[in-house]
C-alpha cells in the first residue's frame, strides 16, 4: 500500500511539473520571438468577437470591438472611438487574463493556479484551477507543435469563454504607441 501511495504522489508531482513545464514552454516560445503579434477570436454563448494584440516585453497594443489599448511604461491608454473617449489608468489596473493583459504571460499563471496536464482533441493541454478555491477554471490548449498556445477556455459557473489564437507570429515593426494628437477631439478621463 505504501508503494502504491508513493507512486501516486510521484505521478501527481510529475503531472504538475509537466503542466507547469508546458506553460514555461509557451512562455519561452513567445520570448524567443521578441515582439510577437496574435490574432484571436472570443466566443461566449451568443457573443463572438475578434481582435489582435502585439506584445513587446511588458508593453502591448491591443484592438478588440472598436477599442484600442496602448500600454507602455506602466500607463494604459484605452481609446474608445464609439464614445470618443480616452481613459488613462495605471497598467496595474489590468486584469490577469490573456485578453486584458497579454504581456502577463502564461508562466505567471502557475502562481495563482494549480496546473494539471491533460489533452484536448489530441493536443497537450493544461487545466488550471484557482489555488484559493472557486468554481472557475482555465484550460490552455497547445498547438500541434506543443510549443505555442492555440486555445484558452475560461470556465465560469454555467458558461465558458473560448479564446482561439488564430495566428501567433513574430512582429518586426515598431509597437504602436499612443499619440495624443490623433485624439485631440476625444474626452480624456485620467483615472491615475
Amino acid at each position: 500500500m505504501r508503494r502504491v501511495l508513493s507512486a501516486l504522489f510521484i505521478i501527481i508531482g510529475i503531472g504538475s511539473a509537466s503542466a507547469e513545464s508546458l506553460l514555461d514552454t509557451f512562455e519561452q516560445s513567445l520570448a524567443q520571438m521578441g515582439q510577437y503579434s496574435v490574432k484571436f477570436t472570443v466566443t461566449m454563448d451568443q457573443y463572438s468577437s475578434s481582435g489582435s494584440y502585439i506584445v513587446s516585453g511588458s508593453d502591448f497594443y491591443a484592438a478588440v470591438d472598436g477599442v484600442e489599448y496602448y500600454v507602455a511604461g506602466g500607463v494604459k491608454h484605452e481609446v474608445n472611438s464609439s464614445t470618443k473617449e480616452v481613459t488613462i489608468d495605471s497598467a496595474e489596473s489590468l486584469g490577469s487574463d490573456i485578453i486584458s493583459n497579454p504581456a502577463k504571460g502564461f508562466a505567471a499563471l502557475a502562481r495563482d493556479f494549480d496546473a494539471t496536464p491533460t489533452t484536448v482533441d489530441g493536443c497537450k493541454a493544461v487545466r488550471l484551477t484557482p489555488k484559493q478555491g472557486g468554481a472557475e477554471s482555465i484550460v490552455v490548449v497547445a498547438d500541434s507543435s506543443g510549443k505555442l498556445p492555440q486555445r484558452i477556455v475560461y470556465y465560469y459557473d454555467t458558461a465558458a469563454m473560448v479564446v482561439t489564437l488564430q495566428q501567433v507570429s513574430k512582429y518586426s515593426d515598431k509597437l504602436p504607441a499612443f499619440d495624443p494628437s490623433k485624439y485631440a477631439d476625444f474626452e480624456l478621463v485620467d483615472m491615475r
